[in-house]
């Protein structure tokens, strides 16, 4: 194409017109936009304004959710269903003025919902010169989308602005807000004071036994995971000396940690190889000791391994177990060893101690020549710091004897599941004056007033079954129960020395003497002169014996009824079976808090982490049947796998706290509903477990808790009467859900709760009239100060 000058000059000016209408936009778009029809600027991504010069800032979740308020200038502020300003350089799709609208991908609004996009996670403001938040005090990250760990450099009042914030935070007027002019930024330093570790909640529930937080703000919630020996929100204080108050073991004995550990071989002198024990200690640190050798005659070079095991533990560092006792017994044949650990230095609530086998790597270090070997360890007695059985009736002391006839050791009439033996006086049969003093000790069982009976006031703790025939007493919805200590005159009495839980209640028809039943053995004496003499003590908590239903708990089930002639079926309990050294139950219902449905069947009590449960051994009847001709009677009136007194496992009454409740998927072997059936003609050992709902506690067991039994051993061919189901796909033993009552007593604490731990030292500055590095010791020499110990005025306690 050819052009003359006329026509040069037109396109020149053409030109120019075009560029004086490109610069019309504000700023030219400030280099970060495209200008558009009207002078309006488009502005690139992250880039907002009329002219495109200010930045936007990382958006996260809310922390708390805030209306943006009247972005269109409507007058109005629409609600969370009416979208605005679509197109928007921030809300490209649009956006709403009141709470954000929560809704999933096809549209439905969901409820309960909350913590949407926000910039700086409406926890800062936004420097639109640098497109960086400037966070409050307390919150950091990109988007300020964290809360901060606590720390000595954002410890100051929010906001101040003093030195030593995690931001000198200030409010801007104007456009220099934006721009952060005079903006001084402090990065967030010492962090948990240097004695912790900052985590996310998330980080933090999976190192409390694998549990899991799954909620909004699990990345977002931050906490510090202190060093053992120190604590507070910050780590900045340190702990003091943990100890026994030395007047609460005036009254009673410590109940400490006593752990059972068992090395086992099929073949004698088979057995060897080391090992090492990891130990925690009661501020949560853990040590693991130098090997131990192991043999099966359970002694090496004429050292008896309990030696062995005393000289490892004794020597960590520390001195983190002062003293220790260890009783040993050689198993069978030289076979193996299974010894008892009793932590008389380490009063507490303990972690269970475990075994580490693998001191090569990969490979075993200990090991078997031939045969098989089996290791476990439980806790026959969990340490506590706190006791809520502290209430002695003072008085009374008693026996617990099996009710069973002393030659053979068989069952007496009276026994059934949850009635193995009855509290005897120390003499013989308990006396009228006995029983009512009994009576008035154990008092209210589920604290409801109204359906306590006689002058006593009390509760029986029992429930009336039916089973169309025969009404029965058995154990109820609340049961009592009481702990016995052994009385000072016991040989090798110590303050060391644990009692036994027992859970209690009341037959009015048993045999006369042998009203008070108890679900649970310490012992197989059936005899006075058998057992040994005990003190009672009762608690305020309350028992309740875990169920599901519409109704809130379990009920009697008196008798037949016209619709139901052979007897009203009982309300189903939750049952569970396990493993002997594990520490997880596996129940025929979920029992978590979070599940719980609000109406129609549902659990009488929930369980959530921290809870206590009751697991005794009580040789349980069959479980939860589910198919088949169910008897009336939950579980039926026969025991499970005890032919006599001497069957059942001893001394189960451990109180135990939950550390987690969960699911698991449905295996190839799993059913979720105790009514699935199997063919035990064409496949006998076929069988489906209810094994997705899970409890662990916080010690293993030392017994086996047994699935139940086939209901039927008819094989006769298929449609002549063959019972082809199965109630072995739950456990037999029952679970009790305890409640403890504030007024428990706290007897292992720092400074043995004689003293003040001050935070600064570390040290405990003991009351007058204790002295020790605890304060556990108490000093004939009251209100003097001995040489090298601090004391304190009890009145001057803050």
């Amino acid at each position: 194409m050819r052009f003359n000058r006329g026509s040069l000059l037109v396109v020149l000016s053409a030109a120019a017109s075009l560029g004086i209408a490109n610069a019309e936009c504000p700023n030219a778009c400030s280099g970060h936009g495209q200008c558009g029809p009207h002078d309006m600027c488009t502005c690139d991504r992250n880039w907002q304004g009329s002219d495109c010069s200010l930045r936007t800032c990382p958006f996260g979740k809310a922390h708390v959710d805030t209306p943006k308020g009247d972005l269109d200038f409507s007058l109005a502020v629409g609600d969370s269903n009416d979208v605005v300003v679509t197109g928007s350089t921030v809300y490209p799709y649009g956006t709403t003025e009141g709470y954000p609208l929560m809704a999933d991908t096809a549209g439905n609004v969901l409820d309960n919902t909350g913590h949407d996009y926000m910039e700086c996670s409406n926890k800062g403001l936004c420097d639109r010169g640098s497109g960086q938040c400037e966070c409050l005090p307390g919150y950091d990250g990109a988007a300020c989308q964290r809360a901060s760990c606590p720390s000595n450099a954002n410890s100051h009042t929010p906001g101040s602005g003093t030195e030593g914030s995690n931001t000198n935070f200030k409010v801007y007027n104007g456009k220099s807000a934006f721009l952060g002019a005079g903006r001084l930024s402090i990065t967030q330093t010492n962090q948990c004071s240097g004695h912790g570790t900052c985590m996310t909640i998330e980080q933090l529930s999976y190192l409390d036994y694998n549990n899991v937080y799954d909620l909004w703000d699990k990345d977002m919630t931050m906490g510090c995971k202190c060093d053992p020996g120190y604590t507070g929100a910050d780590c900045s204080r340190k702990l003091c000396a943990v100890g026994v108050d030395p007047l609460y073991t005036d009254d009673t004995t410590a109940q400490v940690t006593h752990t059972t550990v068992r090395f086992e071989a099929s073949d004698a002198d088979a057995l060897s190889g080391k090992y090492a024990i990891k130990f925690w200690d009661i501020l949560g640190e853990d040590y693991i000791t130098g090997s131990i050798p192991i043999s099966g005659t359970g002694e090496i070079d004429g050292k008896e391994h309990c030696d062995s095991v005393k000289e490892a533990l004794t020597s960590l560092p520390n001195q983190v177990v002062p003293t220790i006792e260890c009783n040993q017994e050689v198993i069978d044949t030289n076979k193996g060893v299974e010894y008892v650990l009793t932590f008389t230095g380490n009063p507490g609530n303990l972690r269970q101690i475990e075994l580490d086998q693998y001191l090569d790597g990969s490979r075993s270090s200990v090991e078997v020549s031939s045969g098989t070997l089996y290791t476990g360890v439980h806790n026959n007695v969990v340490g506590e710091s706190v006791d809520h059985f502290a209430q002695r009736c003072e008085g009374l002391t008693v026996k617990i004897l099996a009710d069973s006839a002393d030659g053979d050791d068989s069952w007496e009439v009276d026994v059934r599941p949850g009635s193995l033996g009855y509290i005897s006086g120390p003499n013989g049969s308990l006396s009228a004056a006995q029983m009512k003093m009994l009576k008035k000790c154990l008092s209210d069982s589920d604290w409801d007033p109204e359906n306590n009976v006689e002058v006593a006031n009390w509760d029986t703790g029992s429930n009336v079954e039916n089973d169309g025939a025969t009404s029965y007493n058995m154990i109820g919805a609340f049961p009592h129960a009481i702990k016995v200590v052994p009385v000072e005159s016991t040989p090798g009495y110590t303050f060391h020395m644990p009692g036994s839980y027992h859970l209690v209640w009341y037959d009015a028809d048993a045999a006369a003497g042998k009203q008070f039943r108890v679900a649970n053995l310490n012992s197989d004496a059936n005899t006075v002169a058998e057992a040994t003499e005990m003190y009672v003590y009762t608690t305020k908590g309350t028992v309740q014996q875990m169920g599901y239903g519409s109704e809130s708990a379990i009920g009697d089930n008196p008798a037949a009824i016209a619709e139901n002639p052979s007897g009203g079926a009982s309300s189903t309990r939750i049952v569970g079976y396990f493993d002997k050294d594990t520490n997880q139950i596996y129940t025929n219902y979920d029992t978590s808090c979070k599940t719980n449905p609000d109406s129609g069947d549902r659990n009488h009590v929930c369980v959530n982490k921290g809870d206590k449960l009751f697991v005794v051994d009580s040789c349980w009847g069959r479980g939860d049947l589910g198919a088949g001709t169910a008897d009336p009677i939950f579980g039926g009136t026969l025991l499970n796998e005890c032919a006599d007194s001497t069957a059942p496992n001893f001394n189960t009454g451990n109180l135990y706290t939950v550390n987690k409740v969960y699911n698991v998927p449905v295996g190839s072997n799993s059913t979720i509903t105790p009514s699935t059936t199997v063919d035990i003609v064409s496949d006998p050992d076929s069988k489906h477990s209810v094994d997705t709902n899970i409890i662990e506690v916080n010690a293993n067991f030392g017994w086996r808790g047994l699935e139940g039994d086939p209901e039927d051993s008819n094989l006769s061919p298929a449609g002549v009467g063959r019972d082809t189901t199965w109630s072995d796909n739950t456990g037999v033993v029952i679970l009790f859900h305890f409640t403890p009552h504030d007024a428990g007593e706290t007897y292992v604490s720092l400074c043995s709760g004689r003293g003040l731990c001050n935070a600064d030292s570390g040290l405990c500055e003991c009351f007058n009239g204790y002295t020790g590095h605890d304060c556990s010791i108490q000093n004939v020499l009251a209100g003097a100060q001995l040489p090298g110990s601090t004391t304190v005025d009890k009145d001057k306690k803050k």
